[in-house]
């Protein structure tokens, strides 16, 4: 169904939010027909204060026939406010409705009530068709955060050094390869800190998705939203309230901005000139390894592939048996980065107008394929990021 505005949009999923709540209540089971409500949080690279026509001719231009094939039989509607649209496609026979909201000209909110296979489907397929477009990369301290906004009701862990490959895992004595785990309940806080503990597997236990249960009214349980909460910016819910799913992806995003404007305002190199005096403003950004790099070559290669999910390019130069140089370019915006790195530390140059979330797909990806216990930190070792 194609909305003529945002309030008809809210009833709408609205609507599927309630009836798949009291279906899962009652049958422990949905509907064939029915599917779950999904947000999506997609950053543009356009400025927060752009005007919406530049949204919106980004949205045609990243829907178009031609990013999604004409077997998709993509169709964009106009509604009664400049900044939605309603996206309509064909993904393997399913119909697809696609809600694009970007009152935030660079901070995207696209809702859909498709199948996980189908809507999945479009938003990879529009993330990775051009240069302008990512996903809300949540890091796993950051999805532990989000868990206290409400009731922490279950977690997955998602955890595979198989896509940085630097040692043998033939070998004996090698770090855990592949670690995934659901739980849902009430326990999963105290199984979280289990798993943690020295012994067990700290450099493995990666949050990859939080269930959280939220009201925006504290004082009474009967207006809810159950929110699960992706680390790749998608949030599946169900509940009794529309407004209370999309008050709490309004916290997380705006957390999220937050840190992204941090990032670009105080760590982002830039030249300033007085008079004839030239000085340089910024800093680098370290990533610390509790565990030191293996193989840096390896790494290295792996790193600066082009590939998901790292999503950068580069030519490693050995300096020496212990440091690499890479100038590589971030494929989501196409600006140019410079890397040095060590058994022990990875550092990051972010020149000026490049884009903050280059370095959270970084922090949050290194999170799920080499070492949970990574860290980010300036110059003198204090955590770069506060969420």
């Amino acid at each position: 169904m194609i909305a003529r505005d945002r309030h008809q949009m809210a009833q709408i999923l609205s609507d599927r939010m309630t009836r798949t709540y009291t279906t899962l209540s009652e049958r422990q089971e949905l509907e064939p027909d029915t599917s779950l409500v999904k947000t999506y949080m997609v950053e543009a690279h356009l400025s927060a204060s752009a005007e919406p026509s530049q949204a919106q001719n980004l949205a045609r231009s990243a829907f178009s026939p031609a990013a999604f094939g004409k077997a998709s039989h993509v169709k964009i509607y106009t509604s009664g406010e400049p900044t939605l649209l309603s996206v309509e496609a064909t993904v393997k026979s399913e119909q697809v409705t696609i809600y694009v909201d970007f009152t935030n000209s660079r901070y995207w909110v696209l809702h859909s009530m498709a199948s996980s296979d189908a809507a999945d489907w479009m938003i990879d397929r529009l993330v990775s068709s051009g240069p302008d477009l990512d996903r809300a990369w949540l890091p796993a301290d950051f999805l532990e955060s989000i868990s206290q906004l409400g009731s922490f009701r279950g977690l997955n862990l998602d955890y595979d050094r198989r896509v940085v490959p630097d040692v043998d895992f033939q070998s004996p004595h090698v770090p855990v390869e592949f670690l995934k785990m659901q739980l849902w309940g009430n326990k999963a806080g105290d199984v979280l800190e289990i798993l943690r503990k020295k012994g067990a597997f700290p450099h493995e236990t990666t949050l990859s998705k939080v269930k959280v249960k939220f009201s925006l009214d504290e004082a009474t349980n009967e207006e809810f939203s159950l929110d699960d909460i992706k680390y790749d910016g998608k949030v599946t819910a169900r509940g009794t309230s529309f407004l209370s799913h999309i008050g709490l992806v309004s916290r997380v995003y705006e957390t999220y901005a937050e840190q992204i404007q941090n990032l670009e305002k105080k760590y982002a190199l830039r030249r300033n000139t007085c008079g004839d005096r030239l000085s340089l403003e910024g800093s680098p950004i370290n990533f610390l390894f509790d565990r030191p790099i293996a193989n840096l070559e390896v790494f290295s290669q792996c790193l600066f592939s082009c590939g998901e999910p790292f999503r950068l390019w580069g030519v490693p130069l050995r300096l020496a048996d212990d440091f690499f140089r890479v100038n590589a370019v971030d494929l989501h915006v196409g600006s140019p980065l410079q890397f040095e790195i060590a058994p022990d530390f990875m550092r990051v140059y972010l020149p000026t107008g490049s884009c903050g979330n280059t370095i959270v797909r970084l922090y949050t990806n290194l999170q799920h394929h080499y070492d949970s216990l990574v860290r980010a930190v300036d110059g003198d070792e204090r955590n770069v990021f506060d969420f």
